[in-house]
């Protein structure tokens, strides 16, 4: 074969997702020709492929470098800056990844996924106003990509700025109505401002395109808690556990809407896979500890509570609750152990109104129920 039937082997290589294979034509193809600078690209593409990224930069330097004959020349050293940026922020180097970008940026203005992508870094690194400035950019140049203006959206979410969000996704929905990111999206926010069935209505859209997203009806679910319709969460929270079984906040919301339907031996059995999964979750010692006493099993309850103030020593709603079971069960002086630590605690943390009326509360207890 002569350097350009290589040269077009490799790049079919590349678009079969086959990177070794294309590797193997380009240094054929570099062998009969080293200064072929888009044999160093198309390469740099295919390690980049195999997430090689140290190979990729070194080829993309070659053909930056190298290029003096590309028929476009700006934009294909542009491309090199922008797929070496690329592979830099993949293997962690952020901000050499941002100095990248910009190269491009500054060898072609008009380079709309270098504008995105760029948007994507600063979103990741929590630089919410400059993510917004590059998708601004982005849809400026291209006013049909819902992408950015779903990743813009995503950006003035995290910034509170929820109507601005809501705008955003509701364009991307309108440039492409199966964009079922965005749909969960919105439905979050629209959750956060109560707007409890337009927040169904668009997780419902989500689940209809992605019948398999398990956030998506882990947050109908809460929504429909939030409604206290208790049994259509309970439905929601089984279909999310059914397509992942590990998660511990399902079990936790699950087991809390089963308390509330009164049935505690199944909020037991969720808390206690919950802790089972992240056993050091306070909060879920103290929900377990509560379905115990619910059900009379004090002992169970104390131990519960034990638990949760080995992991938090200071946490002075525990003692609180503790000590209301001391007092059910007629150890006084227990209880008002507890209620002082729960009291110091409070007032620890400034919270004086909680501080005084458990003080107000141990005054008025005898040390034991008989007196």
């Amino acid at each position: 074969m002569n350097v350009e039937e290589l040269i077009t082997e490799g790049v079919k290589k590349n678009l079969s997702g086959d990177y070794r294979g294309a590797i193997t034509f380009f240094n054929q193809a570099i062998q009969l020709n080293p200064h072929l600078e888009i044999v160093y690209h198309y390469r740099g593409h295919a390690y980049l492929g195999l997430e090689e990224f140290d190979l990729a930069i070194a080829d993309y330097q070659q053909a930056r470098h190298n290029s003096t004959g590309l028929e476009n020349l700006n934009f294909d050293i542009a491309k090199a800056y922008h797929n070496r940026g690329l592979a830099r922020f993949q293997r962690g180097d952020n901000q050499a990844a941002i100095v990248d970008i910009k190269q491009a940026l500054d060898y072609y203005p008009d380079f709309v996924a270098a504008y995105s992508n760029r948007g994507n870094i600063f979103y990741i690194l929590g630089q919410y106003t400059e993510a917004i400035a590059d998708y601004n950019q982005a849809i400026q140049l291209n006013p049909n990509l819902s992408a950015a203006y779903h990743n813009r959206g995503n950006s003035r979410y995290a910034l509170k700025d929820y109507q601005g969000a809501i705008a955003d996704y509701n364009q991307a929905l309108a440039i492409n109505p199966q964009f079922g990111e965005a749909y969960y999206n919105r439905g979050l926010i629209m959750s956060h401002l109560q707007d409890y069935q337009s927040a169904i209505a668009d997780f419902n859209q989500a689940i209809q395109l992605n019948p398999g997203d398990d956030q998506a009806y882990h947050q109908r679910g809460l929504v429909y808690s939030n409604l206290e319709d208790y049994e259509n969460a309970i439905q929601d929270y089984n279909q999310a556990l059914q397509v992942n079984p590990t998660l511990p906040i399902v079990y936790g919301l699950r087991a809390n809407a089963l308390h509330h339907l009164g049935d505690y031996q199944s909020a037991i059995a969720d808390s206690t896979r919950l802790l089972q999964l992240n056993p050091t979750l306070v909060e879920g010692y103290c929900d377990r500890a509560n379905f115990h006493r619910l059900l009379g099993n004090y002992q169970g309850a104390i131990e519960d509570y034990n638990r949760a103030l080995q992991l938090q020593p200071n946490y002075a709603t525990a003692y609180f609750l503790r000590a209301n079971i001391h007092l059910h069960l007629g150890n006084n002086q227990a209880a008002i152990d507890d209620f002082q630590k729960s009291a110091n605690f409070f007032y620890q943390q400034g919270n004086t109104t909680y501080y005084q009326n458990i003080i107000n509360l141990i005054t008025v207890l005898p040390l034991n129920p008989d007196s």
